[in-house]
């Protein structure tokens, strides 16, 4: 069936991409990403399981995850804040693709960039460096131990 992965996001939008994350975010919309009017957006919204971020539930995730408020999601257009969690089939690397391909683009500053496979002991972190999502040496959080 395939395990999930987690992703947990807190960042900066930069200010000209606001106005469309705000659309995005709108009840209309809801982050279907084919309907952005940005098009690197709307080519990640043909993506499978794109809309899975950030909208998917918490599938396998840790309980941790479950008590956390500081990653509901939400878009503050006025300061550009982004947060959510959500966790997926990640089959075709869609978390990847979006990193590469949407968040790269659209974020000014990392405040807190998780990423966990659910059949690992530890999860990553990740950070904006030079235009690109990068692995960083911060240690990941522990969430089980390997028996």
């Amino acid at each position: 069936m395939g395990d999930y992965t987690g992703v947990r996001c807190k960042v900066i939008i930069k200010p000209e991409y606001r106005k469309e994350m705000e659309y995005l975010n709108s009840n209309d919309v809801q982050y279907e990403w084919s309907k952005s009017h940005i098009d690197f957006m709307k080519e990640y919204g043909d993506y499978n399981r794109a809309t899975f971020i950030p909208r998917g539930g918490l599938s396998y995730m840790p309980d941790e995850w479950e008590d956390v408020s500081e990653f509901n999601r939400k878009f503050i257009k006025e300061t550009g804040l982004w947060t959510f969690q959500c966790s997926l089939k990640n089959y075709e690397l869609t978390i990847q693709h979006f990193f590469e391909n949407v968040l790269n683009k659209i974020t000014q500053e990392v405040i807190h960039l998780e990423y966990y496979y659910e059949s690992w002991e530890n999860s990553i972190f990740l950070d904006l460096i030079e235009g690109k999502i990068v692995r960083t040496e911060k240690k990941g959080i522990k969430y089980k131990e390997y028996k």
